[in-house]
């Protein structure tokens, strides 16, 4: 199994890139079943947050090139390969819960994109990162040279193809690819407190939320119909359970409703 999938009762959803003597790098089958879990999860109310991490100390090494002979030969069939694993990537982009990047060890190419498409992002002091695609005369795509513009800006995300460089998580931290960066000995823990705040808070604001800041990156102005989405939140059961339980100084269980 190279893809795991573990959840919990708070709702927390653990997907695993679980292919440690490779460094997690990812087989089309992986981003298949990658792809699936994703979709299921995002389709799922009963889940509050989704962790993104990887098996055996690193995150991802991105594609694994060893895979690349049968599925990319030619224009034509590296159009297919390519269309077909941003689409499984985008059920990452597109899910409407929370998402968490744990992130360790070695975080380049394909993995760094994946990290990049969640919401938040903590990595270990330790941790390397990149896109050496130069080395090996690949050129990144459009659609994926959005997803890290929109992240980290034009300028830094040409610094980062042209010069082809691996570096560590600080500078990591000020190009704008990480939330924050923590020691390698508080990585987990960092997460579990993150994770558990999100997973603790109102699950319909957190997606509404999620939902609203996506819509904002659009230039299209917003309408009257989505302007009155921000005050459904007062009609939800959500809205009383908290409300109710700030006047009794308790702590408030969400339902999602």
């Amino acid at each position: 199994m190279t893809i795991r999938l573990n959840r919990d009762e708070r709702g927390l959803a653990t997907v695993t890139l679980d292919r440690p003597e490779k460094r997690n790098a990812l087989t089309l089958e992986m981003f298949r079943r990658f792809g699936e879990i994703m979709v299921d999860l995002d389709a799922d109310d009963d889940v509050r947050c989704v962790l993104v991490r990887g098996a055996g100390g690193h995150f991802c090494a991105g594609s694994d090139i060893g895979d690349f002979g049968e599925n990319r030969e030619g224009k034509a069939k590296v159009r297919e390969y390519a269309e077909f694993t941003v689409r499984m990537t985008d059920t990452l982009k597109h899910c409407r819960h929370p998402t968490v990047a744990q992130i360790e060890g070695v975080c380049v190419g394909g993995g760094l994109e994946i990290a990049a498409l969640c919401d938040v992002r903590i990595a270990s002091a330790s941790s390397r990162y990149g896109i050496p695609v130069n080395r090996i005369g690949l050129t990144v795509d459009y659609r994926e040279l959005e997803d890290l513009i929109s992240l980290v800006g034009h300028s830094v995300a040409l610094e980062i193809l042209i010069e082809g460089n691996i570096f560590d998580a600080g500078e990591a931290l000020s190009k704008g690819l990480l939330t924050r960066v923590v020691s390698d000995d508080r990585l987990a823990a960092s997460v579990e407190e993150t994770v558990g705040r999100i997973v603790n808070g109102a699950p319909l604001v957190n997606r509404r939320h999620k939902a609203f800041v996506r819509r904002l990156r659009s230039s299209e102005p917003v309408s009257a119909v989505e302007f009155d989405e921000a005050y459904a939140c007062f009609d939800s059961e959500d809205y009383r359970i908290g409300r109710a339980a700030f006047a009794n100084k308790s702590k408030p269980v969400f339902v999602g409703r």
